[in-house]
């Protein structure tokens, strides 16, 4: 289908100045959607031809209105002809922006804000060492929306203004059948989207906030985690593949040292300290939340540090040989199955763990939260506190006891 499109110049009557000149005002229409918007011109009300759209063009400034409103109808039937031949859509508001491409407002465009907002996160990465990971998944979260806007609506980007509640929740069906997400990580991807959208928001770029439009949730997660007979197997199980070795030795560790990937994949010398007991300690800040940490190193943790000491300097100075997240949670899986564990076993599944091993010995949770690093106890007790069945079975005779 060909776009209907027109433009038309009129006189806004009501918006009288006090030397008795009105504006004039442009409309824009393509498929029925209308967009006014200042000609920056005005001129007295008498002088308006309301059959041409234009002056009477009679003085010289009349003439000068006429062919400034012709320059302006020219140009935006230019940028209209441009669009067509891409093959793009068209809307009136994609035209404005445009039209105006140096009025940042106007010109914003969801690419543009994606772009802005990355590079400033990329400024905090480089100097302050701030959330690789999640730098990462921002930039992975552009690549969806624009492929989205692409497949969806044919163009390769989108003015702000055109998000809608509609947008959003034809995104979301776009992440769930598409990209075959599931919902939490389609809802995590749209959440991300929103604190992009914020910095719009914050600049005056856009009026209104969509998302608070859309009602998303993130479902329940049984998260699993190794009890001590599982962890005890993967511990003593021999390998015939060193890369399997090297994933299981470093699971183990995380599992009791609490450390997350990255902070165990950037652990390095620096973060060995022995204190005045002759124990040794790791002393970090959480790469994610920039929580301090200090964790004792029990003797299992000190003997897997020991086997790769001598590999140090082929690390470029890690301490552990730590591949991708990826590749990770691929060996993970393998090991699983070699040691006959019928869970879904992943590298931050390890926390789970140890925060289990702290409670199941006695640790209160404010101690097990610092140990973790969280910077709020509600992440630990709401994700991390598993009751096994023994301390269920204790609580159920508990309270037997209490109501006899």
């Amino acid at each position: 289908m060909r776009a209907t499109f027109n433009v038309m110049f009129f006189v806004q009557k009501g918006k009288c100045k006090a030397d008795g000149t009105a504006p004039i005002l442009a409309r824009l229409t393509v498929n029925q959607e209308k967009i006014h918007f200042s000609t920056k011109q005005s001129i007295d009300p008498l002088r308006w031809d309301t059959k041409r759209y234009r002056t009477l063009g009679v003085t010289k400034a009349e003439k000068n209105i006429n062919g400034m409103l012709d320059e302006l109808q020219a140009s935006i039937q230019r940028h209209f002809f441009d669009l067509q031949a891409s093959g793009e859509v068209i809307t009136a508001s994609k035209i404005k922006m445009l039209l105006f491409s140096t009025d940042e407002k106007v010109n914003m465009s969801i690419g543009k804000l994606f772009d802005l907002f990355i590079d400033d996160y990329e400024k905090l990465v480089v100097t302050q060492d701030y959330g690789h990971e999640s730098f990462f998944r921002y930039k992975v979260c552009k690549d969806r929306v624009m492929a989205f806007v692409n497949k969806e609506y044919k163009t390769s980007d989108l003015p702000l203004n055109d998000i809608s509640k509609r947008f959003l929740d034809k995104l979301y069906l776009y992440l769930r059948s598409e990209r075959k997400l599931n919902n939490n990580t389609a809802v995590k991807f749209m959440y991300r989207f929103s604190t992009v959208f914020k910095m719009a928001r914050d600049n005056g770029w856009v009026n209104g906030d969509p998302f608070k439009l859309q009602k998303l949730h993130l479902d329940k997660v049984d998260r699993s985690y190794l009890n001590q007979q599982e962890l005890e197997t993967v511990m003593h199980k021999e390998f015939d593949t060193v890369r399997l070795e090297q994933i299981r030795d470093v699971f183990v560790f995380c599992c009791f040292t609490g450390l997350p990937y990255i902070d165990a994949q950037k652990l390095n010398e620096s973060h060995l300290k022995t204190w005045a007991d002759g124990s040794q300690w790791l002393t970090l800040h959480r790469q994610k939340t920039k929580v301090p940490v200090n964790v004792k190193l029990l003797p299992i943790a000190l003997d897997i540090l020991d086997k790769y000491k001598d590999t140090v300097e082929d690390r470029g100075g890690r301490l552990l040989p730590v591949p991708t997240n990826q590749k990770c949670n691929e060996y993970l899986k393998e090991i699983a199955t070699l040691c006959g564990i019928k869970k879904e076993v992943t590298f931050h599944g390890l926390r789970h763990s140890f925060a289990t091993r702290c409670i199941e010995s006695k640790c209160d949770y404010k101690t097990v939260s610092v140990l973790l690093g969280h910077s709020n106890i509600s992440t630990t007790l709401n994700l991390y506190v598993h009751p096994n069945m023994e301390q269920k079975k204790k609580c159920v005779e508990q309270m037997f006891k209490t109501l006899r």
